[in-house]
């Protein structure tokens, strides 16, 4: 406890304030709400990693050879919104029960990093290549390589998380 009351003091005040607010506090302490909160962003990983696999996949020709890419991309898109939306309420959920330690945390920071530039990547260049692609080019396939690479580096950074933790 001490050690944790001293990296709270070296903390900057916003990660005090996250690690110590009253529903970071109520989610620490009440059985079912943590585990929960981890089901719904693991449920929003599964949606944005699931549907940038298959979207990547029939640009690679391994699935639905015979719907366009730009289908494919726009029947996949609410998936990947919904996926986001849920990912992007719970994450902050989940950062204030321990805000100190996932502030220390340099997979956290990976993580952060990695996903702010495939999302960056995904929404100005992947989605609008996908969006108009009646075939696929060379230059499309070079950007599914890019976000099948960003997103296996947002979820191994994750993971990394809970284990170097």
């Amino acid at each position: 406890m001490q050690n944790l009351q001293d990296n709270l003091a070296d903390a900057p005040l916003i990660i005090q304030w996250c690690q110590t607010s009253s529903a970071a506090q109520l989610i620490r302490t009440a059985k079912w709400i943590y585990p929960s909160i981890e089901i719904v962003h693991l449920a929003g990983l599964i949606l944005v990693f699931g549907s940038m696999l298959v979207l990547n996949l029939r640009i690679f020709g391994r699935v639905l050879r015979s719907t366009p890419v730009e289908e494919v991309a726009r029947g996949l898109a609410p998936i990947t919104i919904v996926g986001l939306l849920l990912q992007l309420l719970s994450g902050p959920l989940l950062f204030v029960t321990s805000a100190v330690r996932f502030y220390q945390s340099v997979p956290f920071l990976i993580k952060i990093v990695l996903l702010i530039a495939a999302l960056t990547y995904h929404f100005s260049v992947h989605r609008p290549l996908a969006f108009r692609s009646t075939n696929v080019t060379g230059q499309l396939r070079r950007s599914a390589t890019v976000s099948m690479l960003s997103w296996t580096g947002v979820v191994l950074a994750g993971l990394a998380i809970e284990l170097l933790a």
